[in-house]
């Protein structure tokens, strides 16, 4: 690597625009982005750590789109074997569209090399495996022909039936994220 790779969301896989309702948002959520993300690469983040607004350029923690606000995901360059971690949110406000097919975007890690490209590995924290905040159980991603879908959702949801429920009012925070191949 030469030098410390970002976490972006887009609206597509060409990662070139950022139209999607998620990027302006709504009237209720103050008309900021609906995805945050937190680098936990450094250690763990205050629980607190949403951003209630977005920050230009990279931040630490951050309301993400393209790369108008993106999240720098560590400190220094990881070396051979190192890794990034962060933590995602999120937010549906009530007056989202529905259906939601022009809601979400995808997520992007942006990371830059010399020399020889670097073999990179993909991971999630795997509650179905008993990982947990304080004890991750790290399961690799395995990508699918379009890439994978990171979605939000209602607690209870499963890979087969991903559901997230718009509140009624105000804003809510999904309570998890499902990472698909479809």
């Amino acid at each position: 690597m030469s030098a410390s790779p970002t976490l972006e969301s887009w609206d597509d896989s060409t990662f070139l625009t950022t139209v999607k309702e998620q990027f302006a948002g709504t009237g209720v959520n103050g008309n900021i982005p609906y995805v945050s993300a937190v680098a936990t690469t450094q250690g763990a983040p205050s629980s607190n750590w949403k951003p209630a607004s977005p920050t230009a350029g990279g931040a630490v923690a951050n309301r993400l789109k393209g790369t108008t606000n993106f999240v720098n995901l560590s400190t220094g360059i990881p070396g051979a074997g190192g890794s990034v971690t962060w933590n995602l949110d999120f937010e549906i406000p009530s007056d989202a569209a529905v259906p939601s097919t022009s809601t979400f975007g995808v997520l992007a890690v942006r990371y830059a090399y010399s020399g020889a490209a670097p073999t990179l590995t993909f991971q999630f924290n795997d509650v179905s495996a008993g990982g947990t905040d304080g004890a991750p159980v790290f399961t690799n991603i395995t990508p699918g022909g379009a890439g994978n879908f990171i979605r939000p959702a209602d607690a209870g949801s499963t890979s087969a039936s991903v559901v997230v429920t718009k509140p009624t009012s105000g804003v809510l925070s999904a309570a998890m994220i499902w990472v698909t191949n479809t």
